[in-house]
């Protein structure tokens, strides 16, 4: 799913944004391969990877520890949510881990608490939906 022009992100395999607002969530970052010594790739270089910077700040922090078992689904909706959420002008500091988590949904918001599940369900489709269609159109 890389577009011609430009480069699929490590943790979500969406394409980056390379122009526009750095502050952007999906802007494109180059970082180093996780390990204290990043391992040696076959040409002599260390190993490099293309991220959004949202997904390297999700990847840096406990909001996927590996063990979480996050999927590819759901690290598109949080991309999906975030840039939702830059959009409409939130700043970074009024949704935090626990919003990425939940994806902006509040059981004690809903109307019926214990129908949280699916309503999560349905916005992480949406959300994921949002992202696949917002970062695979040209921006």
């Amino acid at each position: 799913m890389v577009r011609p022009d430009g480069y699929a992100c490590f943790y979500c395999a969406l394409p980056v944004r390379l122009t526009g607002d750095h502050r952007h969530p999906g802007y494109g970052i180059v970082d180093h391969v996780a390990p204290a010594v990043p391992p040696i790739g076959p040409d002599g270089l260390p190993d490099l990877r293309v991220l959004h910077r949202f997904c390297n700040r999700a990847l840096k922090s406990r909001l996927d520890n590996g063990q979480s078992g996050c999927g590819l689904i759901l690290r598109r909706a949080w991309l999906g949510w975030a840039t939702a959420q830059f959009e409409a002008g939130e700043s970074e500091k009024h949704y935090g881990a626990r919003h990425y988590e939940r994806l902006g949904l509040h059981p004690d918001q809903l109307r019926s608490p214990r129908l949280f599940p699916k309503y999560w369900q349905v916005r992480k489709m949406r959300c994921a939906s949002h992202a696949c269609h917002y970062y695979a159109v040209a921006r």
